[in-house]
């Protein structure tokens, strides 16, 4: 049984079994950033490899230290659970990168997204970014880098996706903020 929207929002909410998950859509879901263009090198690709685009200049204070200090977990076996340069899950990796900083979030995806604070409009390279995948809400974060990309921890490891792949673009839900700024 699928849980009620959120209280005041009228969203047409559909299920369908994705290889024996069940995923869950919102219509009523923040759009994407839009994608600009970046420049990368011809013979990268983004998944599972070492290229993370350089950061936007963003303005927000700590940012660009963040985004290096992510980028060094590029390739990063995935482990459900996992909050280690051994594994990390998604929320874990966005939890142990942050608390390097300096900067305590919480642990778990839907409780980052309840308890950061929301952003009017695209999101700033540092900010995290939320999707609604397995499960009801955000079930799903990573680090936005600028130009429609974000690392994260899904699949086989740590790498840069984009919102320019319909599976990311029809499950963002929005971004918070945790950096100062």
């Amino acid at each position: 049984m699928l849980a009620a929207s959120p209280a005041g929002a009228a969203a047409a909410i559909t299920a369908s079994d994705v290889g024996g998950v069940q995923v869950i859509i919102d219509s009523s879901a923040t759009p994407a950033p839009a994608a600009k263009a970046a420049r990368k090198p011809a013979s990268s690709s983004s998944r599972g490899q070492a290229y993370v685009p350089a950061p936007e200049s963003s303005g927000l204070p700590g940012a660009d230290v963040l985004i290096r200090l992510a980028s060094a977990f590029v390739g990063v076996p995935y482990v459900w659970g996992g909050a280690s340069p051994r594994g990390f899950d998604c929320s874990g990796f966005t939890w142990y990168v942050y608390r390097r900083l300096g900067i305590n979030i919480p642990r778990t995806a839907d409780v980052q997204f309840a308890q950061g604070r929301v952003i009017a409009g695209d999101p700033l390279p540092g900010d995290l970014v939320f999707f609604q995948t397995y499960d009801y809400g955000a079930s799903h974060v990573g680090i936005y880098l600028g130009g429609g990309r974000f690392i994260n921890a899904i699949g086989p490891n740590v790498h840069v996706d984009s919102f320019a792949t319909g599976y990311f673009r029809s499950r963002y839900l929005g971004a918070r903020r945790f950096l100062p700024g």
